[in-house]
């Protein structure tokens, strides 16, 4: 876009035009107030300095704004002032793209348009005024009609007054920031910056009430920070009432305690610097909570390392008024998942174009290289990979060197990183005051990888006491390292090669240095045998190895400090050997190793005279000992050992005496095929939590291993262990979770107290159990229990509700199982019963004593016949399945707290009861006897917010199939009810790709305002301001009818929209893809209902270049088509298996969500359910109003 004063600055963000005696004590002043409350610097002409020529003075100011306001008032065209201004700042909107908005405020915008009315009377007297310069007079004309045709705002329909003021606020905020210059603080820092600001936009969504939690994720310097910073700067002064950017929340949250940070978050969002003061505030208090919930606030929440100190801030947050949004940054995604965040935006480092232009930058000064460099470049930005540290510095340090210089830095790079990159970071490391806490960092940088846990690091360098985890938590405050999800510890690349430098500065000799990890190194200091005293620990992938090394027996034997010995292996069943023994280890291996891992170990026992006490973890995978007993000699304890594993040891025999490793946590023995024996030494290993002893397929024996334990196994994976039971009742108390095939003790009749009563997680699936025993009342801590598929249970005792802690009972697939049993005393815990497949008749009236059900599936039971009266009861119920229960009928009255309904291919059901009003999920496909739901209550949309936010669930109504359905229940009931749920998700944010609603019928419902008999809408007109901040969604229906019954037919249905603008013509598409039924078994018409939210199509690679709202469109077309996968390309109207008989359209605005809640609520007051089952198609088309003017439900006119 061309300027004639490119250079010109722009002083204003708003310039008032507007007739003075008209608006100027009124209108104008009070909206003059309300964009200045706002920060939004607007131009009135009582600005004018005494003494100024009026008309320069305006003309500068027209020219120093953004966007210039209109108000044309009864008497705006008497003013030739006013109409010179008009023609000056339409001027401005061709040369400068100066953005203009006309208000029509108590004038009719086609009296402007066409000068009648007062205007027109003006007219006739400034044509005899201007009779010699008529061409005047024909500008000005020309002027009001052009300036009338933009895209305005009409007084007459906004009631009251303010609600204009505040509708020309809000879409100024709008608009204005796109017009901001980005401040020099971000200049030059991010490249590519806007790409991302336009997606956080989308994702914020700032037009929708709901309260959104937005997640910015990625790696440490990336750019998170900056990019929240430009969002921050762009919405918070315009969009927001309040906002606060809290900087660097992890440090502050460390330093000054969750207490500081909220002190300041609310006296910054309250305006309050008194809350500072406060002891102890807390979001949740009634004094906060009152002013929170008038407040429309952006937050923005700057290096989130944990989801305790989010919560700890935001707690309460639904508490801010609607429209508020809160934006975190932070380089742990399980923070933004465990806080539900909306959505999740990962910032990717720089694409290859845009690290070429940061990097040209810094190093030349320009976006482009010369051209004796561009061979070069590639070099760069691949050691760089997209970093933006790394680029800016790099680019710095080779600025104004010559390519031979390059050449130079470039091939050093690959073994010696860049020493302004390292002493940037090298910073946290000289400020660790603890001379232990450094060599922690080392030993993490340098020895232990990304898949390692905090526990794991613990048990590795602790040896103990608690420095190492003490010293953990210092390098997580100094940002050295990071704990991540699963407790990972995670430390980035550019820290660790800090660390590896730091070290390799130690010495020239790889032997005289503190830790080796080089594989070139480590085969240079083994092979050679040159290890030293400063050795503390060794770490390499023996996979890296690419031939075979002898070692000699000594290579360890002045390594007297090694602490750690990590040899590892991605190849555990791989028997070739890598490192050779030929002469053993004699008896040298350093006796002060706390971590030892030897994958592959070629040697049937460690060294006879190792000293292992200082061993905290033995790993040997894979390895040749025979006997444990000969690794070590018996007179030496294992204090401190916390884990062992020796699995796919495949010739170990037999366990050591381990009674003295009190501490020892871990055993992993799993595919020990030799081992024959577990010793009883394991009775005093309290703190053992994990035994595993899969594949031991010799063991024949287990001894008491906890006669006086007062823990309990987190798991025993006990699988394919033979002659188990007898000896698995003497596992008392210690197991908490057990699984396993237990065939072959299916005759068990009694479960003892002995049977572990700690057990929480039981799973006997697929066994050949016939009875399940009274005495299972003694698992008092049982969670789970699963016992599907056991195909010959036949009863289950009364017992089980003694089980107090069950939360989940699976008896799926049980077909000898008929009755279920009494629950004869209420059960707290269980919340989901799985009975689907089973041989289940019927269920008792008891069940009402499973107070806490929230799950009832009971599908493909084809004895059952009816559920019980009391199944109302049952308050917590949520869900009921029952899809395949060929011999039901009816079903008795439903709680109102179900939200899901499954009753597909019920073919003998007839009718369903009250449904309740939070029923979003029903489906009903091939009732082909079901003829009428008895009422089915329309909830009050703002009562569903909690509702649609909590849940993540695909709803859906689906009726396919039911063609005896009566005419009052698919044309007025089903299709109010899909109509509601379509605004509840699109009102609360909860948008899904597939939601979709389908029920035999042959009308579009009335709600849809455009509709045609076909498969076309064309050249439909749309006024200005169609896709203002109103509106939310199209929504869309078909009739359609398969000709042709085909059970492998599908079809999806493909909706084309095109928009066509007012600026340039330009034609912009959009293609809706949407599957809408899987299989075709009847042949009657079906309508079909779905939506496309507003996101998707601003979103859409289609409407890329709209500039949503701010750009109209004139015209309007959409077509829908069929689609048939299963026959390739075939997808026009005409194919022999189904047509769309009809089509309908409607632009869903927010003016229906309040519309829709005021008709419920007035029908409910009238008893609406009666009023629905008599008043034919009402219910539906009571959701429109009647038109009025250029209301949004009469936007779109067919032409």
């Amino acid at each position: 876009m061309a300027s004639s004063s490119p250079s010109l600055e722009e002083k204003y963000d708003v310039f008032l035009s507007f007739r003075g005696e008209d608006t100027r004590n009124t209108f104008a002043s009070y909206l003059y107030a309300a964009l200045s409350a706002k920060q939004i610097l607007t131009f009135m002409d009582h600005e004018l300095e005494r003494g100024d020529e009026i008309s320069p003075t305006l003309s500068n100011a027209i020219e120093e704004s953004k966007i210039s306001v209109i108000i044309f008032s009864e008497n705006y065209s008497s003013s030739t002032w006013c109409l010179d201004e008009l023609v000056h700042i339409l001027e401005c909107k061709k040369t400068r793209g100066q953005i203009v908005m006309p208000i029509f405020y108590g004038v009719d915008p086609s009296v402007v348009r066409k000068q009648r009315g007062s205007y027109g009377a003006s007219f006739a007297e400034l044509e005899e005024r201007f009779k010699d310069r008529m061409e005047k007079v024909h500008q000005w004309k020309a002027a009001l009609t052009e300036a009338s045709n933009l895209c305005g705002l009409d007084s007459k329909d906004f009631r009251p007054e303010n609600k204009l003021v505040q509708k020309i606020v809000e879409d100024i905020s709008l608009k204005l920031p796109k017009y901001l210059s980005m401040d020099e603080h971000f200049k030059g820092r991010f490249i590519g910056i806007e790409k991302h600001i336009k997606k956080i936009e989308l994702l914020l969504s700032i037009g929708t009430k709901d309260i959104r939690i937005i997640g910015i994720w990625g790696m440490a310097g990336i750019g998170k920070t900056t990019l929240a910073s430009a969002i921050f700067q762009r919405f918070s002064y315009f969009q927001f009432e309040s906002y606060c950017f809290l900087w660097n929340v992890r440090e502050e949250y460390l330093r000054h305690g969750p207490n500081h940070l909220r002190k300041k978050l609310l006296s910054e969002l309250l305006s309050d610097e008194s809350i500072l003061r406060m002891d102890t505030p807390f979001v949740a208090s009634s004094f906060i909570l009152k002013k929170l919930c008038r407040k429309k606030v952006l937050i923005v929440l700057d290096d989130v390392d944990s989801s305790i100190k989010l919560e700890a801030l935001v707690e309460g947050y639904d508490h801010f008024a609607p429209g508020s949004r809160i934006i975190i940054t932070t380089r742990n995604r399980q923070v933004l998942i465990k806080k539900e965040a909306d959505d999740i935006y990962k910032l990717e480092g720089l694409n290859e174009i845009e690290s070429l232009e940061l990097f040209n930058l810094h190093a030349f000064g320009k976006s482009s290289p010369p051209k004796d460099y561009e061979m070069l470049l590639n070099h760069v930005t691949s050691y760089a990979d997209g970093n933006p540290l790394a680029l800016k510095v790099l680019g710095s340090f080779l600025h104004s060197k010559s390519t031979d210089e390059w050449e130079s830095a470039l091939n050093k790079l690959k073994k010696i990183p860049n020493k302004d990159i390292l002493d940037v970071l090298r910073i946290s490391y000289d400020g660790l005051d603890d001379k232990g806490v450094q060599n922690l960092f080392l030993d993490i940088a340098c020895l232990i990888d990304q898949s390692f846990t905090r526990d794991d690091v613990e048990n590795m360098l602790d040896v103990g006491d608690s420095f190492v985890k003490i010293g953990l938590t210092v390098l997580i405050e100094k940002s050295l390292i990071e704990c991540r999800k699963d407790n990972e510890l995670w430390m980035h690349d550019l820290l660790r090669q800090v660390g590896k430098t730091i070290v390799c500065d130690e010495h020239k000799e790889p032997g005289k240095r503190s830790r080796l990890w080089d594989v070139e190194d480590v085969c240079h200091v083994l092979e050679r045998n040159t290890g030293t005293a400063a050795v503390e620990g060794i770490s390499f992938n023996m996979s890296e190895i690419h031939k075979d090394i002898k070692l000699c027996h000594a290579t360890f034997s002045e390594m007297y400090n090694l602490r750690i010995l990590k040899i590892c292996s991605d190849n555990i069943g791989n028997n070739k050997f890598k490192l050779y023994l030929p002469q053993g280890l004699g008896s040298y291996l350093p006796d002060k190793l706390t971590y030892l891992q030897w994958d592959l170990y070629p040697l049937k026992s460690l060294p006879s005279n190792f000293s292992p006490e200082n061993l905290v973890e033995l790993v040997l995978r894979g390895s040749h000992v025979e006997n444990f007993g000969t690794i070590m000699k018996l007179r030496y304890s294992l204090p401190v050992l916390r884990r062992i594993d020796l699995s796919y040891s495949k010739f170990l025999i037999q366990l050591p005496d381990l009674s003295q490793s009190s501490d020892l946590e871990s055993i992993n023995l799993e595919g020990c095929t030799s081992l024959v024996q577990v010793l009883s030494s394991l009775q005093n290993l309290e703190k053992l939590t994990y035994l595993n002893l899969n594949g031991c397929s010799k063991l024949r024996d287990l001894e008491d291993i906890s006669k006086r334990t007062e823990g309990y196994l987190d798991a025993a994976r006990l699988g394919g262990v033979k002659n188990l039971w007898k000896d698995f009742t003497y596992l008392k108390s210690c197991i908490q979770s057990f699984t396993g095939n237990l065939c072959l003790y299916s005759s068990q009749a009694h479960i003892s107290q002995k049977f572990a009563p700690n057990i929480r997680y039981l799973d006997l699936s697929e066994t050949a159990i016939e009875t399940v025993p009274p005495s299972i009342e003694y698992l008092l801590g049982l969670v789970k229990l699963d016992l599907s598929y056991c195909k010959r249970l036949k009863s289950f005792p009364t017992s089980i509700c003694h089980l107090n802690s069950l939360e989940s009972l699976d008896l799926r697939g049980c077909e000898k199982l008929k009755t279920f049993p009494e629950i004869l005393e209420p059960m707290e815990h269980l919340r989901k019963l799985l009975l689907s497949f089973s041989g289940i008749k019927e269920l008792p009236e008891s069940i009402e004593n499973l107070v806490s059900l929230e799950d009832l599936f009971i599908d493909s039971c084809k004895d059952l016949e009816f559920l019980p009266n009391s199944l109302c009861n049952l308050r917590n119920l949520e869900t009921i399945g029952l899809h395949f229960c060929s011999k039901i009928q009816k079903l008795p009255s439903l709680p109102p707290s179900l939200h899901q309904l499954q009753v597909d291919n019920c073919e003998r059901l007839k009718s369903l009861p009250e449904l309740p009003s939070l029923c979003f999920d029903l489906s009903a496909i091939g009732c082909t006897s079901l003829e009428n739901i008895s009422k089915w209550r329309a909830p009050l949309l703002h009562h569903l917010a909690d509702y649609i936010v909590d849940r993540y669930f695909d709803d859906y109504i689906d009726f396919y199939g039911c063609e005896k359905l009566d005419q009052n229940t698919h044309n007025t009931m089903i299709a109010h009810r899909a109509i509601i749920q379509i605004l509840a998700r699109i009102k609360f944010g909860r948008v899904r790709p597939y939601h979709s609603f389908f029920y035999p019928g042959d009308e579009i419902p009335e709600w849809f305002n455009h509709q045609t008999c076909g498969t076309s809408i064309n050249n439909s007109m749309l006024p200005p301001y169609w896709n203002d901040g109103d509106f939310l969604a199209l929504a869309f229906c078909i009739v359609f009818h398969w000709n042709k019954i085909d059970r492998n037919a599908t079809l999806d249905t493909s909706c084309k929209l095109n928009f066509k603008t007012i600026d340039d013509g330009s034609l912009y598409k959009y293609h809706n893809y949407t599957s809408s039924y899987k299989y075709n078994k009847f042949s009657s018409d079906h309508v079909f209902i779905w939506y496309v939210e507003r996101q998707s199509l601003e979103s859409s690679k289609e409407m890329n270049g709209l500039d949503w709202p701010s750009t109209c469109s004139t015209e309007a077309s959409f077509h829908v088509c069929p689609l048939y996968p299963f026959l390739g390309n075939v997808n026009n109207n005409e194919s022999e298996y189904g047509e769309i008989k009809k089509f309908g359209v409607r632009f869903v605005y927010k003016q229906d969500m309040e519309r829709c809640d005021a008709e419920t609520e007035r029908k409910n007051k009238r008893n609406f359910n009666e009023c629905c089952e008599s008043s034919g198609s009402e219910a539906v088309g009571s959701l429109e109003v009647e038109d009025d003017g250029e209301s949004h439900s009469t936007k779109l006119k067919l032409m």
